[in-house]
This record gives structure tokens, sequence and C-alpha cells, in this order.
């Protein structure tokens, strides 16, 4: 019963944020200002506000302050009801803390954080491992394991999805967390603030927080 196969058609996060490798490369195409930056109330605004909205889980609110208005996807949800349900436990699981305010670094300013969310790959690997092992309990407890198999000889997609479910709740109820840091940094284009966020800020918007 290898669950761990539905995690491509669960989560549609993973893929769409590849697609902001495009626009992050044309950071490097910006010009620099011309003297050093000093943070401003304007800028911890913005970085206050997408703090929120990431502690929130509010994603596609965080994709809203991206520098380029990139389209990433997040306001729709994975196709499956397990992908859902995980989905928005990770979402749920996500805490943000930071340290203080905007700092200035040579000519830009930048914004740091601990991001503290579910590990959605080791909870697919539960997951996986948790239906197999409920499907052998099924079967040692049964008197006659023969009745629990269809006429094929496998076992029913009734039970399957019984079993993924039952193991699905267990899983999410234990799932693990990990933190990572994230640095994103802020610019200004007339008179509005935007995040340019680092591959670790897209791991989390993906879930592939590590």
């Amino acid at each position: 019963m290898k669950i761990s196969k539905l995690a491509s058609a669960m989560f549609f996060a993973a893929g769409t944020v590849l697609l902001v490798g495009s626009v992050v490369m044309s950071f490097a195409a910006l010009s620099r200002p011309a003297k050093a930056v000093k943070p401003t109330q304007e800028a911890n605004a913005c970085a206050q506000s997408v703090i929120r909205a990431l502690d929130d889980g509010d994603l596609s609110k965080v994709e809203e302050y991206f520098y380029g208005k990139p389209t990433l996807g997040l306001e729709r949800e994975p196709a499956t009801a397990e992908g859902k349900q995980i989905w928005n436990a990770y979402r749920d699981s996500i805490t943000v803390t930071t340290d203080g305010y905007c700092y200035g670094e040579g000519t830009n300013i930048y914004q740091t954080a601990k991001v503290t969310a579910m590990d959605i790959t080791g909870t697919l690997s539960q997951w996986d491992k948790g239906a197999g092992e409920l499907l052998k309990q099924k079967i040692d407890a049964a008197e006659d394991p023969a009745v629990l198999l269809d006429e094929g000889g496998d076992v029913p997609q009734t039970l399957k999805d019984e079993l993924c479910a039952q193991a699905l709740t267990q899983v999410l109820a234990d799932a693990k967390t990990v933190t990572t840091q994230i640095t994103f940094q802020l610019m200004e284009q007339d008179g509005q603030w935007w995040v340019l966020p680092d591959q670790a800020m897209l791991d989390v918007l993906s879930g592939a927080v590590k």
C-alpha cells in the first residue's frame, strides 16, 4: 500500500512554486540603490504583514507581497480529500517567530524569521507505514483472512480507503515539525514595498520545509 505515490497527485504547491525560479532570476537584474538603505517604518510594516500572513497559514496572502506578482497557484487546493486534509494541517501548523524588525545590510534591507511547520515528507512516510501496519493487524486479527479479500485475492479498495483514512488521522495527530530560518529582502518601487523571497521561504510555501 504505497501511499507515498499519492504525493504527486495530492499537492500542487511543490510544483507551482518552482515557477518562482524565473522570477527570482530576474531579481538579479534589478538596479541597486545608489546609497545605503536604512529600514523604514514602511519596510517594517511590509515585513510584519508578510510574517503575520505566513503565521496565519495564509500562503496566498504572502504571495501578494512578492515582487513582480508571480502567479504560484497557492489559492488552489489539492485534488484529493487526503491531500486537502494534509495541506490544511500543514498550514495550520505554521508558526513564525522573529528576533526583531528589518535590518540593513549594505544597500539592501532584509527580514529574518524562524518558521516551524509540520514535516510533510515525514508525515507521508509515516502514513504509508501506518496504513500497512493497520492492514497487517486487520489480517492477523481475522479468523479467516481470505474473507477480507476480493474475488481476485486483492485487498478491496473500500478497505484500503478505510485504513488510509484511519492511518492519516493518527499520523496527523502525532505529526512532527521542523524549523527553518527564512530571510527575505524588501525593496521599494514607486512607493510600494515588495518582498524578494529566498529559497527557504519558497520551500515553506511549497510544503518542502526542511
